[in-house]
């Protein structure tokens, strides 16, 4: 009768384990994660665009010029470098005011500058008989980019 018992509340024990695991894993699954939702990206700080681009022409190169954000700004969004693009055109095909402009990373500028250098520079040289557009882009740490800037139209 002994081993009868023993036997016995082992088997209630055992039982009993199953059943509480059972409604553990049931609860877990139906319960457990909360609303379902689709995920979310984690937030990135905006990037202002650069506003103020501007040109000037020395001989045969075009320089480049603009203003980093304010020091909080530009540490915030973390920017790490400056993407310049170019569209370049044979003066006959660049009459068309309605034709995409064909863009193309030419440089990166490093913005890692010692501050309080506020403004940012680029040069390259021209080619007589081809109309230019250029625009800058900003880049985080994180690869999130701005908006375009304005435009800078050259025809030379």
């Amino acid at each position: 009768m002994f081993i009868h018992k023993n036997l016995l509340c082992r088997a209630l024990k055992h039982s009993l384990i199953l059943q509480l695991t059972s409604i553990m894993v049931v609860s877990v699954c139906l319960f457990g994660c909360g609303k379902k939702t689709p995920p979310v990206p984690p937030r990135q700080p905006v990037i202002t665009s650069v506003k103020d681009l501007s040109s000037n022409i020395d001989g045969d190169m075009v320089v480049l010029t603009w203003t980093l954000p304010e020091e909080k700004e530009y540490k915030s969004a973390g920017i790490k470098y400056f993407v310049v693009h170019r569209a370049k055109q044979k003066i006959p095909d660049g009459d068309c005011r309605n034709c995409p402009v064909n863009f193309k990373p030419v440089a990166e500028v490093s913005a890692e500058t010692k501050l309080p250098v506020k403004k940012m520079k680029y040069a390259e040289p021209l080619e007589k008989g081809f109309k230019y557009v250029f625009k800058i882009i900003a880049i985080s740490n994180t690869g999130t980019e701005s908006s375009d800037s304005n435009f800078i139209e050259i025809v030379y």
